[in-house]
């Protein structure tokens, strides 16, 4: 099946060289019979990607995973399902355009291993019928070295079915300003526990690039509610605002800047989580 070869050239080619035998046994299951979906051979992939605990080099990490049930009945956690998806595609057309087309396109791979498998059947449950196509054609586009325009173009189609899928949501008694106040919070919470792993030795693109994706995810949503929200509760907006700026110094880009004090960017974090919290 031709999706199949894209997940197993991705994984491959991100494999190659490490020589961890627990790794490698996840890989040979993509050889067996009993793991026939690309849906679960991408997961099998990025598990060997990312090691037997899904994490980047120690159990702290932005990159904690969904849970589709609860996702299924809550706005919250829908909206946040939705934008690490949009995160992966975010960092991952930045280290395309920036020449590292390899990275790039592992990071369209992960968005769909990571999440969008795991969500599918909620997907489906409420009518998302195109989001899993477009996202194979951003890791197909990418996996053959198309010309950066063209994959902006594709990942660009991936950011419109994923806001149309928003309006598929479920819905609560929060307030639409509050739900997305509250993916915020979490984009940018997502994101300086990252930080505290790019700031270790030896840490990867890869590492770097899921914490640029929650910072960028996290910024273009706080534009559409920044503005209604500093009307409504200038305490709130505050905080996001507070933590958002130090999203920006740690992540200015595909190139890393002046480091930025982790337990101030944590902190900063934890308030513009405790400030949406309490917003309705």
């Amino acid at each position: 099946m031709k999706t199949t070869k894209i997940w197993l050239g991705v994984g491959v080619a991100v494999v190659a060289g490490v020589s961890s035998a627990a790794q490698a046994d996840r890989l040979d299951l993509l050889n067996s019979t009993s793991v026939s979906s690309p849906a679960t051979q991408s997961i099998v992939v990025a598990q060997a990607i990312r090691g037997e605990g899904g994490e980047n080099e120690s159990g702290e990490s932005g990159e904690g995973g969904v849970d589709a049930a609860a996702a299924d009945k809550d706005p919250v956690k829908y909206g946040i399902a939705l934008q690490v998806i949009a995160a992966h595609y975010y960092a991952g057309l930045a280290a395309y355009e920036a020449g590292e087309k390899t990275a790039g396109t592992q990071m369209f791979a992960h968005g769909f291993a990571e999440v969008y498998a795991e969500m599918e059947e909620v997907f489906k449950k409420r009518g998302v019928n195109d989001l899993g196509a477009k996202i194979e054609a951003a890791i197909a586009t990418a996996n053959k070295n198309a010309p950066a325009s063209e994959v902006r173009k594709i990942v660009e189609a991936v950011q419109a079915a994923l806001a149309t899928a928003e309006k598929a949501g479920p819905k609560s008694a929060l307030s639409p300003l509050a739900v997305k106040a509250q993916v915020v919070a979490d984009l940018v919470d997502r994101a300086a526990a990252q930080y505290v792993l790019t700031r270790k030795k030896n840490s990867t693109l890869e590492t770097y690039l899921d914490g640029l994706g929650f910072a960028l995810a996290a910024r273009t949503e706080a534009a559409k509610i920044l503005p209604e929200l500093e009307k409504t509760n200038a305490a709130a907006a505050k905080a996001i605002r507070a933590a958002l700026d130090l999203a920006s110094s740690a992540y200015p880009g595909i190139k890393r800047g002046t480091p930025v004090e982790t337990g101030k960017f944590l902190a900063a974090a934890s308030n513009a989580r405790i400030a949406a919290a309490n917003l309705r």
